[in-house]
C-alpha cells in the first residue's frame, strides 16, 4: 500500500500582518489513498514512513514595491527546522496588473501514523496573497488553483 493524496484550492487566501505565520488551507482533495486534509490545512497520513510534500503556490503582489515572501513547514503544530524557503515577487506593473509568482517546492519528511504537516507562509506586505483565477476566455483555459500540493509515500523505512 503507497499512501498519497493531491489537494487543490480554489479560493483566494490573504494575510491580516506580517507578524503571523499563516496555515495554506485546501478546499478540494483530487485523490487520496491514507492521505488526507483535516481542519483545512493538515496534511494527515495513517501510515508511518517517509514521505515527499510537493506543492505549487500562486502568489500575487499589488504594491508598489517588491515584497519577500517565506514558507515552511510545520509537523503535528511544530515548525520543521530547516524547512524555510524565502522568494522575492516583484512589485505590481501598474495598478490593475499585479505582479504574480509560482512559488514551488518539494520536501522529504518522516512521518509516523496520524501525524500531519502544513504549509506555512509570511509575506513582508499585506499586499501580498495567494490567488485563485477562474476559468478563462481567449482562448479558453482552465482555472488556476491557488494551491496544488501533493503527499506521496516514498518509503516504510525511516531514517
Amino acid at each position: 500500500n503507497k499512501p498519497y493524496g493531491a489537494f487543490q484550492d480554489t479560493t483566494d487566501q490573504t494575510a491580516a500582518n506580517t507578524t503571523t505565520a499563516y496555515s495554506v488551507t485546501f478546499n478540494t482533495t483530487d485523490f487520496g489513498n491514507g492521505v488526507s486534509i483535516a481542519s483545512g490545512s493538515r496534511i494527515t497520513v495513517a501510515q508511518s514512513g517517509l514521505y515527499n510534500l510537493e506543492f505549487s503556490i500562486q502568489f500575487k503582489n499589488t504594491t508598489n514595491d517588491s515584497q519577500d515572501l517565506d514558507l515552511w513547514f510545520r509537523k503535528n503544530g511544530t515548525n520543521i527546522d530547516g524547512s524555510n524557503s524565502r522568494f522575492g515577487i516583484p512589485a505590481r506593473k501598474s495598478s490593475g496588473d499585479p505582479a504574480h509568482l509560482i512559488a514551488a517546492i518539494n520536501f522529504y519528511m518522516n512521518l509516523s501514523e496520524n501525524d500531519y504537516v502544513e504549509i506555512m507562509w509570511r509575506p513582508s506586505s499585506t499586499g501580498v496573497s495567494i490567488e485563485f483565477y477562474g476559468t478563462d476566455t481567449s482562448p479558453t483555459r482552465p482555472a488556476t488553483p491557488s494551491v496544488i500540493a501533493t503527499l506521496t509515500h516514498i518509503s516504510n523505512i525511516v531514517e
